[in-house]
């Protein structure tokens, strides 16, 4: 039993000192330190988190500290995604509303907003609002 509590509370701490890791890429990511948020997610994202994930496609989508490449944000968007966060199911739906890096497919683009939309995700919300 002792060493179930054990392995229970090494994986609490694991878990937080991840999530801790891609809240620093984030907080780089917010104070313009392309690099630093880079480092911090690439990683993370190798591992499977899908913050991370996400992250580095808003990098390789907007251009910043990397060359602009829509093909790896939607990669990066599309594994997030499928994991179900939000705000990358929205990054991905957009992507397909305005053809960057995939043809333009409104259906798909709604198929993702209603995804993102459907777990409270407010600017899905209000996109598919404004599409009706």
């Amino acid at each position: 039993m002792r060493l179930r509590q054990i392995g229970f509370g090494l994986t609490l701490a694991l878990s937080i000192a991840f999530q801790a890791h891609a809240d620093d890429g984030q907080t780089a990511y917010d104070k313009g330190d392309y690099a630093s948020a880079l480092a911090h997610w690439q990683p993370l994202a190798d591992k499977g988190d899908a913050a991370s994930q996400d992250g580095l496609g808003s990098l390789y989508a907007l251009g910043k500290g990397v060359p602009q490449d829509y093909a790896q944000a939607i990669a990066w968007f599309a594994k997030a995604a499928e994991q179900g966060l939000p705000k990358a199911q929205f990054h991905l739906g957009y992507a397909y509303l305005r053809g960057d890096g995939v043809t333009r497919d409104r259906n798909a683009a709604i198929g993702w907003f209603r995804k993102a939309a459907a777990q409270g995700y407010t600017p899905a919300q209000s996109i598919l609002d404004q599409m009706n």
